[in-house]
């Protein structure tokens, strides 16, 4: 960005791109709280912003490991103010994928902050990184995926 120019926050994920990418995916969540433990606490992802939006008595909040523009698509929370009843995750959904340098570790690590344990730990074929799955709060499949040959000791 030239540095005469001013960035302007609601155009975080850029206004100057010539090709497309992938920006975030949307679930929604009934506990803010519980899933910031799991997203942030467990996971290691940080809050890039939050609004709230009184007109549509809603909140979202971003997600992610880095920045909007530099970084992997980010997460969006979306917490509808008014709802009652727990989501459906319907037949389509299928499952947030992030890469982890200890996918045991992890997998064992984010029942503390609220996970549930899915498929454990394997690879799909020899040789083939480890993954595992795991639920969030809401019930959310998230897919671990090991990023790292020689597996990182402590996450």
């Amino acid at each position: 960005m030239p540095a005469d120019k001013q960035f302007d926050p609601l155009w975080a994920w850029g206004e100057d791109g010539h090709a497309p990418r992938v920006l975030h995916s949307m679930i929604r969540v009934r506990d803010v709280d519980a899933a910031l433990r799991f997203y942030c606490d467990g996971l290691g992802m940080a809050v890039l912003d939050r609004y709230d939006i009184e007109a549509g008595r809603f909140s979202i909040i971003f997600l992610s490991y880095a920045g909007y523009r530099d970084g992997p698509a980010a997460i969006e929370l979306t917490y509808n103010w008014d709802q009652n009843e727990d989501y459906t995750h319907g037949s389509g959904y299928g499952h947030i994928a992030i890469g982890v340098p200890n996918v045991a570790a992890m997998w064992s690590r984010l029942a503390e902050f609220g996970g549930r344990q899915g498929t454990a730990p394997k690879s799909l074929m020899p040789g083939a990184p480890e993954l595992a799955f795991v639920y969030d709060p809401d019930g959310y499949a998230i897919e671990l995926i090991q990023i790292s040959r020689e597996p990182v000791r402590a996450e």
